[in-house]
């Protein structure tokens, strides 16, 4: 008998064969996963690299600033400009080399890269966003690429490492010390002057001491040199209000005895000569009051400037050492504060700046260098006073006075500046009859020291280029 066929069901694909190409797929991703993570594994350290020769080459370019501006705080001309350095200098290529810092490397690294330091004038109206000086403003930016009449000029600062180079350019400004025309400089709106002992020395010639270590201590060590001589006493031209009369014939009227006139000494203000008197007393345009109140208003606004402030009621006080000199005094002012001041050396001058309506009282004895100033109020010597640098009094009824037994010793330019033209009743320079002594001589040398202190200059807007 026969039957008829019946189909068999489709059956399933045979899906074995499958795990192996999953297999394959997953290891073609992870060899791509792989390969990249070995690509960005060997990248990292050049990243690595690169970063840190970038931050190498900065640090570089900053120590290049560092160095550069040590250089420019040591340098001066005649008129405590930086036009020297910027010899050679046009429009078109305004950047001069710095001596010995072209390619210079930092000492005892070796292979630490290079930094390279150039300066320019700031002579261009592009400067003004850099420097915030322009044509209207005072000091005015300069108008010629060799000439620094403002004394600001432009650091350029560019340190390589490895290849990579990175630039840092900044501003330097200085604060000029006005050119002293005498050993003593009444600077102000009046010029009143009492001279009751003869034994002062007030000299125009200029001294320097070549003596190491502490042997500049040693008076006899400060001798003339061949600088040019300066007046012994200096006023501004012109006539005082308060008088009537010339700003040097109040000077001049205290000299009233040849013992007096024979200590004055100084250039003669007709013919140059060193001479002695009344003769060595002149009116010097160099000698305004307008240029005080400018030095003495920047000298306050430093950041360096640290300000002691007295009151009528809590008048300072300096005392120093009861025998010998300190230059460590404690200042008090009699409410309370007592303090130790340090008022510096010849190796490490300093700005002391004191302010108040009593002045300073100096007792026993103190010692200092660099710049001491007292603004609105007197300056009262009962001990003993030994300065190198400058000495200012300066502001409203203000005067500089040199009291009983007082001895003061002054090497560098002494400044009495009353800007008060109506004041009466005090002198701007007042020595009492019985002290022990008073010597005031220039020195070029200790004014040099003033002006190379690096709180007179100061780097500003600092950018990477």
């Amino acid at each position: 008998m026969t039957t008829g066929l019946t189909r068999r069901p489709t059956t399933r694909r045979n899906q074995r064969g499958i795990a192996l190409v999953l297999v394959v797929m997953v290891l073609l991703c992870l060899t791509g996963l792989l390969v990249g993570y070995l690509s960005v594994s060997a990248l990292e350290p050049q990243i690595s690299r690169n970063l840190a020769d970038a931050s190498r080459a900065r640090y570089l370019a900053e120590a290049g600033i560092e160095r550069g501006f040590n250089v420019l705080v040591s340098t001066t001309d005649a008129s405590n400009s930086w036009s020297g350095l910027l010899s050679g200098a046009t429009t078109g290529r305004p950047w001069v080399a710095i001596a010995g810092l072209t390619n210079a490397a930092i000492a005892g690294a070796a292979n630490g890269g290079t930094f390279s330091v150039t300066i320019r004038n700031d002579n261009g109206a592009a400067d003004t966003p850099l420097t915030g000086l322009s044509s209207s403003t005072q000091p005015a930016m300069d108008t010629s690429p060799t000439t620094d009449a403002n004394t600001t000029v432009i650091l350029r600062s560019a340190g390589t490492f490895n290849g990579v180079t990175k630039t840092v350019e900044v501003v330097v400004r200085r604060v000029a010390v006005p050119p002293f025309a005498g050993a003593v400089n009444i600077a102000g709106r009046q010029s009143d002057t009492a001279l009751n002992s003869a034994a002062i020395d007030i000299d125009g010639r200029d001294y320097g001491c070549t003596a190491g270590g502490t042997g500049c201590d040693t008076a006899t060590n400060w001798t003339v040199t061949a600088e040019p001589v300066k007046y012994a006493v200096a006023t501004p031209p012109g006539v005082q209000t308060n008088t009537g009369t010339r700003a040097e014939a109040n000077v001049e009227q205290a000299l009233d005895t040849p013992a007096k006139r024979d200590a004055v000494k100084g250039k003669h203000r007709a013919t140059g000569a060193y001479t002695t008197g009344p003769e060595a007393v002149a009116a010097d345009g160099a000698v305004t009051p307008s240029a005080m109140d400018d030095f003495v208003s920047v000298v306050a606004g430093n950041p360096a400037t640290t300000v002691l402030q007295a009151t009528r009621a809590c008048p300072l006080v300096v005392t120093g050492s009861p025998s010998g000199s300190s230059n460590t005094p404690t200042v008090s002012d009699g409410c309370g504060v007592r303090t130790t001041v340090n008022l510096g050396s010849r190796q490490d001058p300093r700005l002391v700046f004191f302010r108040g309506e009593l002045g300073l009282t100096v007792n026993h004895g103190i010692k200092g260098a660099g710049i001491l100033v007292v603004q609105d109020g007197d300056l009262r010597n009962h001990g003993t006073l030994e300065w190198d640098g400058l000495v200012i009094v300066t502001g409203q009824n203000t005067s500089m006075a040199f009291m009983r037994d007082s001895t003061t010793v002054i090497r560098g330019a002494a400044v009495a500046h009353e800007s008060n033209a109506g004041e009466t009743g005090g002198y701007d320079l007042y020595v009492h009859g019985e002290i022990g002594g008073l010597s005031i001589r220039s020195s070029k040398q200790n004014v040099d020291m003033v002006q190379s202190m690096r709180s007179l200059h100061s780097i500003t807007n600092w950018r990477e280029i």
